[in-house]
């Protein structure tokens, strides 16, 4: 249970993404400006930073608030993230500076609009399965402890503030930084922590912080974004340039001789690691899927948005939920 005693704030107007992070995809100097696609109205616009991603009280439960803690947390990240940025380097963070960083990358994917949607939505999934089975009527109140509609915002605060207890499961990847040019932009969206994973789906999944193959993405600027990968995917790595440099060679074995060398060499320097366009493209398209409602840019390039939404309209209206067969 939250302690009411030790949250309060009396700020309004909260960011569900931090202003240092937007700002370092904007435009102009002091006051920042962002451009910004509306998927759900299919409109873009110019708007302040300040503006972006803000919602009425949405840490606040009654009298008490958690946007205090929220903002001490992104003050600890946002000077590791600036010097990442500075140096396009993350070989000279420091344990403590990796610990900020994976700190904000678990608070920062649990307190979204689109988690507290997801939320309410994962229970209104559970309710009606379990009630089309014939379970009780109240199996929401049972089940949930959900007894009014201010517990779920409660629950929601609290999932927030408990996923530091998950700390080394971002600490304890391999993170490497990837780079990209001003042609060619990183979006971010109001929903910016973004997971894939290459291995197959199985019965219970391919997403989630510890499941094999996967890979965690941060965007820290529209040219460079920081991943958390697997352990397994460098160990793969690894396994696969050997194989290939004893293998017959030849312009394509060369070619994925020194891309795998590439990634390798990021993984255990610390240094950026610059992707092809083609890459861009798939984790702009992440973003793209996992936003609730808006994706930012300084470019006002949107096309990707617009062509992923002729082929599933259903991106227009929602983030990524959970699915319950």
């Amino acid at each position: 249970m939250i302690d009411k005693k030790l949250f309060s704030s009396d700020v309004k107007k909260q960011h569900t993404v931090p202003r240092f992070l937007l700002a370092n995809f904007g435009r102009g100097n002091k006051k920042k400006q962002i451009y910004t696609y509306d998927k759900l109205n299919g409109k873009m616009y110019l708007q302040s930073v300040y503006n972006a991603t803000t919602r009425n009280l949405f840490y606040n439960i009654e009298n008490i608030s958690i946007e205090s803690i929220l903002g001490t947390i992104e003050n600890d990240a946002s000077s590791v993230i600036r010097k990442i940025i500075d140096n396009k380097s993350i070989s000279n963070l420091t344990r403590e500076e990796k610990e900020k960083i994976s700190v904000f990358v678990l608070i920062q994917q649990s307190r979204t609009f689109n988690k507290l949607k997801s939320f309410e939505d994962m229970i209104e999934k559970f309710t009606n399965k379990l009630s089309s089975l014939g379970v009780s009527e109240n199996i929401e109140e049972e089940l949930f402890n959900m007894k009014q509609p201010s517990d779920i915002q409660q629950s929601f605060l609290e999932h927030i503030l408990e996923s530091v207890n998950y700390l080394q499961f971002i600490l304890n990847k391999d993170w490497i930084l990837l780079e990209t040019t001003e042609e060619n932009q990183f979006y971010i969206s109001d929903n910016p922590i973004t997971l894939h994973n290459d291995n197959k789906s199985t019965f219970l999944g391919n997403i989630g912080l510890e499941v094999k193959g996967i890979q965690i993405h941060l965007p820290l600027s529209s040219t460079l974004t920081l991943a958390f990968y697997c352990s397994s995917i460098k160990k793969d790595l690894e396994k696969s340039f050997y194989k290939v440099k004893n293998s017959i060679v030849n312009q394509v074995v060369i070619e994925r001789m020194k891309d795998i060398f590439e990634l390798i060499t990021a993984f255990h320097t610390g240094k950026s690691l610059s992707i092809d366009i083609k890459n861009v493209t798939f984790l702009n398209s992440l973003q793209v899927l996992y936003a609730e409602q808006y994706i930012f840019n300084n470019i006002n390039e949107f096309s990707l948005i617009k062509d992923m939404i002729i082929n599933n309209n259903d991106l227009k209206f929602q983030g990524t939920r959970m699915r319950i067969n």
